[in-house]
């Protein structure tokens, strides 16, 4: 593995992102797994996926420029050797991290890599609930070793804030997950919308007492709404933002609907990805 020491910029104080002891959320323990599918075939989705390690905390990423990957500020630590691989395969060789930027008070992070060929657009609009997507990331190598990227189907349910959480301020993005299980690793890993960035995995379901419900609804960071700041520290030219933010709801008001995992009938078989803490 090729790492190296990287450098924080805290635009903020960075602050751990550790979840207390909730029924809601908290790490999916390693033995809550379900049937996904391996990411295949080469596009600008599969292929900008990464594999994020700093010191011990293992994540996903997405590239967004030929020099930027964008993932969740909670995979950042303070300080650790870190290495990043670019695709969907473990083949991907690993390549230093220059730099982590955090932003002040979303879970988002851009890390600096080495120049990369493949890199993502943003969704073009605001997403509205009933909109279905694509969640692609790594906790299945995290969790089982597994040597290519997985993904799952997303549908999102509403815009919401006050989630019972460490950030009860933060304003995300709440989708059911089918066909797969989030799991850790899968942090900081995309939301695909018709092949486009909208969200970034921030938090997902551990049930007390419910482990066949682990990883069946995750919490993305809308980045539609951080445009100005990813384009401000990458250069990256983002086309303005059609529409409007949908609503937001109060998911302690109204708690969010915990759906069992229904089973995937595909035709390839692993265990799941995309992360919680």
């Amino acid at each position: 593995m090729s790492s190296a020491s990287f450098t924080t910029k805290a635009l903020s104080v960075l602050a751990a992102l550790t979840v207390a002891s909730s029924s809601l959320l908290a790490t999916a323990p390693a033995h809550a797994l379900a049937n996904a599918r391996n990411v295949t075939g080469s596009s600008a989705p599969s292929d900008a996926i990464v594999r994020l390690h700093i010191g011990a905390t293992a994540c996903s990423a997405t590239m967004i420029t030929s020099t930027w990957a964008l993932t969740a500020r909670h995979c950042i630590p303070e300080s650790g050797n870190a290495g990043a691989a670019v695709g969907s395969s473990t083949f991907s060789p690993f390549q230093p991290v220059a730099q982590a930027i955090i932003h002040p008070t979303a879970d988002l992070a851009l890390v600096e890599l080495p120049h990369q060929g493949s890199t993502v657009d943003f969704y073009g609009s605001h997403v509205q609930p009933g909109e279905i997507g694509r969640a692609t990331g790594w906790g299945g190598y995290a969790a089982l070793g597994q040597k290519v990227a997985q993904e799952a189907d997303v549908q999102i349910q509403r815009r919401v804030v006050n989630v019972p959480s460490p950030d009860r301020s933060a304003v995300m993005l709440e989708g059911t997950v089918t066909n797969g299980r989030l799991m850790p690793g899968d942090s900081g890993g995309p939301l695909y919308i018709g092949g486009q960035l909208a969200g970034v995995l921030s938090m997902s379901t551990s049930v007390e007492n419910a482990a066949a419900q682990d990883g069946t609804v995750g919490w993305y960071v809308p980045v539609a709404e951080y445009t100005d700041w990813i384009s401000r520290y990458t250069g990256k030219q983002i086309a303005p933002i059609v529409g409007t933010p949908a609503p937001v709801v109060d998911a302690t008001e109204y708690p969010t609907a915990i759906p069992a995992p229904q089973p995937y009938t595909g035709s390839t078989i692993g265990g799941w990805a995309v992360s919680s803490f």
